[in-house]
């Protein structure tokens, strides 16, 4: 009798298949499960390795699959407290995590959409940091948003940076205020109003403060808990400190997955492979 095997085209000849029935059956169901389980691995390795060294940044809760940063452009935010900004731009850049950007005043706009690369940030670093300085004092350079900055309306800061993330269909992300929270009275009723939308939508909301106020940042306790708050510290490098506020899992599954790839190729090699003639069983 003549017989095709799974792995070879030309025939075999046998002398007897009923009796090797069992066993072809058993080595295609072997070779069929291995392949799906290695195409299985497969894809787990690149899903995972898409990932695999990037942090996720302190100031976001864990389990937050992208953030939005909600900037404060108004104007009392210059100066000085521009260290501050760009300290904390490049400790979310360093935490290597997906990224959004709103800027806000009296109105807000989006600059990045969720899941921008975080290099993106990059970008607006050199608007906060001096070109010069004189008699002590830090001179910048003339920002795109000069004649954008006003009054402090976080409302709208946060109402852009929530439906930023609706748009990109983001689940489980979260929102970082940077700013000195000096709202403007007539605003608190709407922020208290997106604070709670934002509480229903399980938004989750972390406040980077800018040189703010006691008083302020009492009243955004208030809203958004004590916890919310994070200290600009965090973002801050140093030569004999590095304090950065990332937290970065150990890659234990993309080890996994690399383990159970190698063991499956050892598995494939060692039951699929051809036989050679004359060599023993």
């Amino acid at each position: 009798m003549t017989v095709s095997t799974f792995r070879r085209r030309d025939p075999v000849q046998l002398a007897d298949f009923k009796q090797l029935r069992g066993p072809a059956s058993r080595t295609s169901a072997v070779r069929i499960m291995l392949a799906v389980a290695l195409a299985a691995t497969l894809a787990g390795l690149v899903h995972v390795a898409g990932t695999a060294g990037s942090g996720r940044a302190a100031v976001f809760p864990s389990g937050t699959r992208a953030g939005v940063v909600a900037l404060d452009m108004s104007a009392s935010i210059s100066g000085p407290v521009y260290a501050r900004v760009a300290s904390t731009l490049r400790g979310i850049v360093n935490a290597n995590q997906s990224i959004g950007l709103v800027m806000f005043s009296d109105t807000a706009y989006e600059l990045l959409p969720p899941n921008s690369p975080p290099g993106a940030l990059l970008e607006f670093v050199p608007f906060f940091t001096p070109l010069r300085y004189y008699s002590g004092t830090p001179q910048f350079a003339q920002s795109p948003w000069d004649i954008f900055s006003g009054g402090t309306r976080v409302a709208s800061g946060l109402r852009e940076a929530r439906q930023s993330l609706e748009r990109a269909g983001v689940k489980r992300g979260a929102i970082l205020i940077v700013s000195d929270l000096d709202d403007a009275g007539t605003d608190r009723p709407a922020l208290e109003a997106e604070a709670a939308r934002l509480r229903h939508d399980h938004i989750p909301v972390r406040i980077v403060p800018l040189f703010a106020q006691a008083s302020n940042k009492a009243y955004f306790a208030a809203l958004f808990g004590d916890n919310a708050f994070v200290a600009p510290s965090v973002f801050r490098h140093s030569a004999k400190r590095h304090e950065q506020g990332v937290a970065a899992a150990e890659p234990w599954g993309l080890l996994a997955l690399g383990t159970l790839l190698v063991l499956l190729l050892a598995a494939n090699e060692r039951w699929n492979g051809r036989l050679a003639i004359g060599a023993p069983a």
